[in-house]
């Protein structure tokens, strides 16, 4: 008989792998921030300047809707992609999704650092679905590398993809929708600006 995922429960069984997931973001942002592996991302920032220049000659072309549609499809594609990843490398020991985490949050410091702590602001209405998502993705992939290096007879590894992935279609797609949706729209009115 298939067991019925609770999400409450599922939810609150990641509690520690949150808070972990939750801090290391936040302590790299504060050492992005800081200058630490800056140049790292300065290459980072030089290739997102490059890209933001093709998307002015794009957008000048072509009607708002198409633009918005263009943005929704390629943002969510490439957070439910990343998400994806937090997870089914998991059981790799988890080193994907804590790669994952620092290196977002470190960018995330940085660009604030470079252009101001408005940056925080302007993140806020995508941000506050599309983090949760993000850090739930993460956290479930550390469950998984937990459950990895559990006895042969305890682990329980393909009963928890299970669950990790129903959490990812109910609850970490709708969210990075919302999220692609929000970014989409600011970007297409930021454009048109």
């Amino acid at each position: 008989m298939e067991e019925k995922i609770v999400l409450r429960e599922y939810l609150y069984s990641l509690r520690f792998y949150l808070l972990f997931v939750s801090l290391l973001f936040i302590g790299s942002i504060v050492l992005g921030y800081r200058g630490f592996m800056s140049e790292l991302f300065i290459e980072s920032f030089e290739k997102i300047q490059q890209l933001s220049e093709g998307i002015k000659d794009f957008t000048e072309f072509y009607p708002s809707w198409v633009i918005f549609v263009a943005f929704f499809i390629v943002i969510f594609l490439n957070n439910a992609f990343t998400c994806f990843l937090n997870i089914i490398t998991g059981p790799l020991i988890g080193i994907f999704p804590l790669f994952s985490a620092a290196l977002n949050g470190g960018l995330l410091g940085w660009f604030a650092q470079e252009e101001g702590l408005i940056v925080f602001l302007a993140i806020v209405p995508h941000g506050m679905f599309e983090l949760p998502a993000y850090l739930l993705s993460a956290a479930i992939g550390l469950r998984l590398a937990r459950e990895v290096l559990k006895r042969k007879g305890e682990r329980q590894l393909k009963k928890e993809l299970k669950k990790g992935f129903k959490v990812y279609l109910i609850l970490i797609v709708p969210l990075l929708i919302i999220a692609a949706l929000i970014e989409s729209a600011l970007i297409v009115v930021t454009t048109n600006f």
